[in-house]
C-alpha cells in the first residue's frame, strides 16, 4: 500500500478539529445551494444577526462557484461546476471559506479585486458597489456580476476578505476565500 493513499478517517479528524458546522464539497447545483442555506437557517434561528450575515455570504460564494468554477463534472446530462464550502467557528467568529478550482489567468484579477476591496472602509465599499451596478467598470469577461459579490461579502461581514491560491498545474489554480462573521450581534 501508498503511504500517499487517501484516508477518509484522517480527514475526517481534521475537519473534526476544526468546529465544522457544515461542510460540502462537489457539484453546486440549485438544489444543493438550497439545501444548504435551509440547514444554515435551522442552525442559526438563535443567533438571527449572525445568521443573516452567514446566510447572505454563503448564497455569494455558492454563486461564485455555480458560474465560474473550472472544475465542473456532468450528472444526468447537466453540468455543473464544483466547488467546496466549509462554514466553521472559532471563540468569537463562525468562519466561512469556499474554494475552487480556477484558470491562472483569474489570480492577479481575483487578487487585485480582494486587495482593493480590503483597503476601502465601509463607505467607500457601498459607493463601490453603486458604481458598479451602473457601469460595470470591475466586470471581465468571465464575470457576470461586475465583482459586486465580492464587495457585497465585505460589507456584510464588515470583516477583511482572505484569499488563498494554490497551483495545481501548469493552467489551474485551486482559489480560496474565507471571510469571518462576528458571533451574537
Amino acid at each position: 500500500m501508498s503511504s500517499k493513499k487517501f484516508s477518509f478517517f484522517h480527514h475526517y479528524l481534521s475537519l473534526s478539529d476544526e468546529d465544522v458546522i457544515i461542510s460540502y464539497k462537489g457539484p453546486m447545483s440549485d438544489v444543493i445551494i438550497h439545501e444548504i442555506s435551509k440547514e444554515i437557517q435551522a442552525k442559526f434561528a438563535q443567533d438571527p444577526k449572525s445568521g443573516k450575515k452567514i446566510y447572505s455570504i454563503f448564497m455569494e460564494l455558492a454563486q461564485n462557484i455555480f458560474f465560474y468554477s473550472s472544475e465542473s463534472t456532468t450528472l444526468g446530462g447537466n453540468t455543473y461546476r464544483i466547488g467546496s464550502i466549509v462554514l466553521s467557528q472559532e471563540s468569537d467568529n463562525y468562519v466561512l471559506t469556499a474554494g475552487n478550482i480556477v484558470d491562472k489567468k483569474w489570480i492577479p484579477v481575483l487578487w487585485d479585486k480582494c486587495e482593493m476591496i480590503n483597503s476601502m472602509d465601509r463607505e467607500a465599499l457601498r459607493k463601490l458597489k453603486f458604481e458598479q451596478k451602473d457601469t460595470g467598470e470591475m466586470s471581465t469577461e468571465n464575470s457576470k456580476g461586475a465583482g459586486i459579490g465580492l464587495i457585497q461579502i465585505a460589507l456584510t461581514s464588515a470583516q477583511p476578505i482572505s484569499i488563498e491560491f494554490r497551483d495545481i498545474n501548469d493552467n489551474k489554480s485551486f482559489f480560496a476565500l474565507s471571510v469571518s462573521v462576528k458571533k451574537n450581534l
